[in-house]
């Protein structure tokens, strides 16, 4: 299983190489028009970058699957089911409760923000990079932004997690001190 996750990230990995450096030349434009040789830059590309958006976009969509069912069991296997039996003592749970209310939050915009970018995603593999190199290069540069939300997103459920580890922490410090 590691070796399969290890396998995934590294065609993400070098997909992103290929396609951040395919657009770098393209991003040099301050204006929102490209050079007829970025143009042809694209054109004679097209093929390439397709196929690394598609690796891309099968990769993305597994590891949303499986970040998401981890995420989804922490707040529900794990978050719930400690608060719940915290409270179930009539013991003080608010520090997690907030944190984990905070976590389902953050949770529905990585699936919200997901969606936008897989339909982005998809909108810009339905184009014609040899008929309009134009629009193709907006719409990689609009995938892009929205991919780097879902980042974000990840970021943030991540801080939510170490934050919720911190709080029980606390707790049991508090809890060994008053017991105890």
């Amino acid at each position: 299983m590691l070796y399969r996750f290890v396998s995934i990230l590294a065609v993400v990995v070098s997909t992103l190489v290929v396609v951040i450096t395919t657009n770098a030349a393209y991003a040099q434009s301050s204006s929102d028009s490209l050079s007829e040789e970025q143009k042809q830059q694209i054109v004679s590309n097209c093929v390439g970058i397709r196929n690394s958006l598609n690796q891309l976009h099968a990769s993305d969509a597994l590891l949303r699957v499986n970040r998401g069912q981890v995420y989804e069991s922490m707040a529900t296997k794990l978050m719930d089911k400690f608060n719940a039996r915290l409270i179930s003592n009539s013991l003080d749970a608010k520090a997690m409760t907030t944190v984990t209310d905070n976590y389902r939050a953050a949770l529905l915009d990585f699936r919200a923000d997901y969606i936008t970018y897989e339909q982005k995603l998809s909108e810009t593999l339905r184009i014609d990079c040899t008929k309009h190199p134009e629009a193709f290069h907006i719409s990689v540069q609009s995938t892009r932004e929205l991919r780097l939300a879902v980042h974000e997103d990840v970021q943030r459920l991540h801080r939510f997690i170490d934050d919720y580890r911190s709080s029980v922490g606390d707790f049991l410090l508090n809890y060994q001190r008053v017991a105890g």
